[in-house]
């Protein structure tokens, strides 16, 4: 009888640590695959609006991701693990930041915007003054939830947050729209333009180097005026990577 529940025993331990282990590599997967999006969806944003120090951070905090990237390829998923909190951690500090600029820039630009079209609106300027203000005030919800959220719920936090930087981007676009439709000789349908034409009436009627421009590629999740800081990480991550294969054969 001992030595049966000897056996029944010892093969439940070797279950539950088997699924524990199997647990902790599926939280690790998972939670890098949103570590990916939410650092890589910062990178214009840091580009248009961040300061040297936040810069800084930003390549800090891909640093970590790469690190973490080495550890599960070793199998190392304990230490992969914290790795993740430990980006996810510092993302939250470094989203924050950059939300907050983000919406004080696109408010105080639809208030000028507002101010310049009085007494000479046109068919869409109400309409878009109306949908991009709703759309900073919805941003600014999801910040303030983030927020107010528990301390140690790090990705539900990061979700609202990344859904508010996606609005405020949406937002900025009705500012090029509005720009464009009082100040440049854009003329109905205005939203129904491709990015590339968008970028052409902005050259034109702006210059090469306008605010708007910047804000433009940032809209659209690209960087302006600077290469990526993600692309340049993760291209000499491969390339070391590649270089270490090549040594070990």
């Amino acid at each position: 009888m001992r030595t049966f529940l000897f056996y029944v025993l010892g093969g439940l331990c070797l279950f539950w640590g088997s699924r524990t282990h199997s647990n902790g590599n599926l939280q690790v997967a998972f939670g890098a695959e949103e570590n990916y999006l939410l650092v890589r969806s910062l990178d214009s944003s840091i580009i248009h609006l961040g300061t040297a120090e936040e810069k800084l951070e930003y390549r800090d905090i891909i640093d970590e991701y790469l690190k973490f990237k080495s550890l599960h390829i070793q199998g190392k998923y304990g230490d992969a693990y914290l790795a993740v909190r430990s980006t996810q951690f510092k993302l939250i500090q470094l989203y924050d930041k950059i939300l907050t600029k983000n919406i004080t820039l696109v408010r105080s630009e639809l208030e000028l915007l507002g101010r310049k079209s009085r007494d000479k609106e046109k068919t869409q300027t109400k309409a878009f003054l109306r949908l991009a203000l709703r759309d900073v005030s919805e941003a600014e919800q999801k910040l303030v939830m983030a927020r107010n959220m528990r301390p140690y719920l790090y990705l539900l936090k990061l979700r609202e947050m990344l859904f508010a930087l996606k609005i405020l981007k949406h937002a900025g676009k009705f500012v090029i729209f509005l720009n464009l439709l009082h100040d440049g000789q854009f003329m109905n349908s205005i939203e129904f333009y491709d990015f590339d034409t968008i970028e052409s009436e902005l050259i034109r009627g702006f210059g090469k180097n306008s605010k708007l421009l910047a804000l433009h590629y940032d809209n659209a999740f690209l960087p302006f005026g600077e290469e990526s800081i993600y692309e340049g990480k993760m291209t000499n991550f491969k390339i070391q990577t590649i270089k270490q294969n090549d040594n070990l054969r």
